[in-house]
């Protein structure tokens, strides 16, 4: 599969994980971004954060122990922004807000669910939309839509949206339009990464947004 690096130093590297390669190692044993960069650069690398293994875009990696830890305080704070384009099958309930859902992670099923706020295992989970534009194909009303997470939990803008009525074009677990077993790929793209570099402290921010699959239906987006 084809990763990219659009960035790297001392301290920090950027990458573009394409869709369908983990981004760490798992129980496949197929070659994850994480092994391929670390091969790359002759060394371990910190995991930051991470994307579902059908998820492409953006993902930041630490070279250093210091940078890692570094980082680990952004996300803690909230100033390392990740940003989201989408492809949804309906609407959402407004054209720009926010989804607060409490999820509950199933173990054996490796799949996520919005529980009741009094359920022990439940976890809050906060993300911010804005509709960039909608269109009807073959009869399908679909959303495109820019998504900012304010918290990171399994799973999150799938279970998060279609729990809302608008479930991720392509998504076979939780969109029962699409069936397992085939080969349409998710939309849903990490297209936005801002922080401060662990070292010099000064502002980056990175851009990629999707142009395939659904995505083509938005190209002017």
């Amino acid at each position: 599969m084809d990763w990219k690096i659009l960035f790297e130093d001392e301290a920090m590297l950027v990458a573009i994980k394409p869709q369908g390669m983990p981004t760490q190692g798992d129980k496949t044993g197929d070659l994850d971004l994480l092994s391929a960069l670390q091969e790359h650069c002759g060394h371990p690398l910190g995991l930051v954060h991470r994307l579902d293994r059908p998820v492409g875009g953006l993902l930041v990696f630490a070279k250093t122990k210091k940078a890692e830890t570094a980082f680990a305080k952004e996300m803690q704070e909230g100033r390392l922004e990740k940003g989201y384009r989408t492809v949804l099958c309906g609407k959402l309930p407004e054209e720009k807000g926010r989804l607060v859902d409490y999820l509950k992670k199933n173990m054996r099923t490796n799949l996520s669910e919005v529980v009741s706020p009094n359920d022990k295992g439940g976890k809050k989970a906060i993300l911010h939309y804005e509709v960039l534009e909608t269109a009807t194909i073959e009869g399908q009303v679909l959303s495109y839509v820019e998504i900012q997470l304010e918290t990171g939990r399994h799973h999150q803008i799938r279970v998060q949206t279609a729990n809302a009525g608008a479930p991720i074009w392509g998504d076979k677990k939780y969109n029962p339009m699409f069936k397992r077993g085939g080969r349409t790929e998710i939309a849903l793209w990490s297209c936005f990464l801002k922080g401060y570099h662990p070292t010099t402290k000064k502002p980056w921010c990175f851009q990629d947004l999707p142009k395939e699959g659904a995505f083509q239906f938005f190209a002017g987006k």
